[in-house]
């Protein structure tokens, strides 16, 4: 088996600020801006024409995709959430009906066909495990057989067929067929297990390549994974604890990883400039 190469990249802040635990970055191509969550504290952050604009709620916020010209669809402690634009109030679709007070909304994004797919994560570690929902018409969380204390990785293949997801505690990463026209999937099997690695694998993106790029968190890397499940690169990040990863920019070769606060340093969004280019994040429109 061929060793994985050392990318070495310069990474610069993308923003200038400390977050707590900043996740989901997404290229919005409708806005051509930046996006991502701080979920301990709530908030949903835009990054657009050098400007910095944040909405903030009492519930902690896993994570966000794109609905329509200007809104989003929000995963938070509570619920799954409508923001029909960026100042509107947002809207409750289907409430998190939780088996344990700490279980909350973890990692999700829209899935290729327009359904929005979500996994809970329960901090305790104990009881129920977490596991991934697809949201369904008439408002309905549809519960899908992956389950994990936390739940993290989601990621499509470039065609839309292959559902990539991460079990964040037992360092490995699962794929499932996907079937983008009617939200159906197969049975989960092992993609790569990364336990000799250090750090867990976290949030994901997949570049156009089909490539699997996952953030390693308390490993201070990114590791980029092959359709055959090879870790081909090991990316060092300037951070100790990588909560995701993507793909996007102008010319969709910006790579943009965010980062937990550690007890040493707080969490930030860091970018860099790669040889590869991400793929376009679908829009939510099956609610």
């Amino acid at each position: 088996m061929k060793e994985p190469r050392q990318l070495i990249l310069e990474f610069t802040p993308l923003v200038e600020r400390d977050f707590t635990l900043a996740e989901c970055p997404r290229w919005d191509w409708r806005q051509q801006s930046w996006f991502w969550v701080d979920i301990a504290n709530g908030e949903l952050w835009r990054y657009r024409d050098n400007q910095l604009a944040v909405r903030r709620w009492d519930d902690p916020l896993g994570c966000v995709a794109m609905w329509q010209e200007d809104g989003y669809v929000l995963a938070t402690k509570s619920g799954v959430y409508l923001l029909t634009d960026w100042n509107a109030d947002r809207q409750l679709i289907a409430p998190l009906v939780k088996t344990h007070p700490r279980m909350r909304f973890n990692d999700g994004r829209a899935a290729p066909g327009g359904r929005f797919i979500a996994g809970t994560r329960n901090g305790a570690k104990v009881g129920d495990k977490g596991q991934f929902y697809q949201l369904a018409v008439e408002d309905q969380l549809d519960a899908m057989p992956m389950y994990a204390w936390t739940c993290n990785g989601l990621a499509f293949s470039p065609c839309g067929k292959t559902f990539y997801w991460a079990d964040t505690g037992s360092s490995v990463i699962y794929r499932a067929d996907y079937d983008p026209a009617t939200g159906s999937y197969g049975e989960s099997e092992v993609f790569a297990d990364l336990s000799a690695y250090e750090g867990w694998p976290d949030g994901a993106c997949v570049d156009s390549l089909g490539s699997y790029w996952v953030a390693m968190y308390a490993g201070k890397s990114v590791l980029r994974i092959s359709t055959e499940g090879q870790v081909t690169h090991v990316v060092p990040v300037p951070a100790d604890n990588p909560t995701m990863v993507a793909l996007g920019g102008e010319q969709g070769n910006q790579l943009v990883v965010t980062s937990a606060a550690s007890g040493s340093a707080a969490g930030n969004v860091l970018t860099a400039t790669v040889e590869w280019q991400g793929i376009a994040e679908p829009l939510v429109t099956v609610i």
